[in-house]
């Protein structure tokens, strides 16, 4: 397998690759080494001839994704991408070009396990290929909690006696996770957006969420909503509590696009990233897979809260991001920390 460098393939556009995975932090390096296993079991030649670039999503995504946008030609891309969350390739620019003309396909119908199926993981309209989802879940530090009830679902983290007590995800652009935005304001409008507004303290990194827990500042916030694997860490500490939502798990997926013209040539690509090894390496670090041989190990009565493949469709979602966050930010001015 050739470098960029090898081959004179800039990153930030992909022209020329037959794969860009752009990787959760967690599954980067396992997934590296296993890939690189794979590859080693493949005909004489055909590995070396494959131009494929593996990175960590949080070191490359604002370069790569501003670039999407710009791109007006199929061969701009590389074969396969892989992505997390909710970026520029759901984005107008790149759907009017590239997904309703048909460029992109779907590579697998897998529903998911038990806890899974009924969410409706596959996208209807045979583009995108869901992965693995990103769970997101509330954290509450009891000491800082102090007598106010412990939110047992999503919309209350909109009520009054949280104010000023929330951590939630921040970007480097100075937006905020748009996963749990979008989910608010397709269930309770402007209104809840605001009110979560008034009542996020911090906009931060999880890693910086656990380091905070586990510090003596009286500032740190009572409730975090972070991935379920960094809410792993703190997993046998007495003071903190896990909280599943009674109306499920948030979910920010983790997809694929795969040319059209391109499926059959990179079967042997495809049978690695949308197989059994992948997905228990996703698993693993509590990003649950939706492939059919893989036990997630999640909780028997768990629940999910996936916005749904019609809500993504339906809306665009570069203006919809925009919108949400001019809405919470409202709520609370301009006063929240970031990073």
């Amino acid at each position: 397998m050739k470098t960029l460098s090898e081959e004179g393939v800039s990153p930030m556009i992909g022209a020329g690759l037959h794969l860009l995975a752009l990787l959760p932090c967690p599954v980067k390096v396992p997934i590296e080494q296993a890939f690189d296993e794979y590859l080693a079991t493949l005909p004489p030649g055909r590995a070396a001839a494959l131009r494929c670039q593996l990175e960590g999503n949080a070191n490359i995504e604002s370069d790569y994704y501003d670039t999407v946008e710009q791109l007006t030609e199929l061969e701009q891309f590389p074969d396969i991408i892989i992505s997390p969350g909710f970026n520029s390739l759901f984005e107008p620019p790149f759907v009017e070009r590239f997904i309703k003309t048909g460029q992109f396909i779907s590579v697998n119908e897998y529903a998911g396990d038990r806890h899974l199926a009924t969410l409706g993981v596959c996208d209807p309209t045979g583009h995108y290929t869901m992965l693995a989802m990103n769970l997101l879940v509330p954290v509450v530090d009891h000491r800082r909690l102090g007598d106010r009830p412990v939110p047992r679902c999503w919309a209350d983290l909109l009520k009054p006696e949280y104010e000023n007590s929330l951590a939630i995800r921040g970007h480097k652009d100075g937006t905020f996770c748009e996963t749990l935005l979008m989910t608010l304001y397709k269930d309770t409008g402007v209104a809840g957006l605001r009110s979560m507004g008034r009542n996020v303290r911090y906009g931060w990194h999880p890693s910086q969420m656990i380091k905070a827990a586990l510090g003596s500042s009286p500032d740190a916030p009572a409730i975090s909503v972070m991935p379920l694997f960094f809410a792993q860490t703190l997993v046998g500490k007495e003071q903190y509590s896990i909280i599943w939502p009674d109306d499920g798990a948030l979910i920010s997926p983790v997809t694929m696009l795969v040319k059209a013209e391109k499926r059959v040539e990179l079967d042997d690509l495809l049978a690695f990233w949308a197989g059994p090894q992948v997905a228990s390496i996703f698993s693993g670090a509590f990003f649950p897979a939706v492939h059919p041989q893989v036990d997630n190990h999640l909780p028997e009565a768990a629940s999910f809260k996936w916005i749904g493949w019609e809500y993504i469709i339906n809306n665009d979602i570069k203006k919809l991001i925009s919108g949400i966050n001019a809405a919470f930010r409202q709520g609370r001015g301009e006063n929240i920390r970031c990073v």
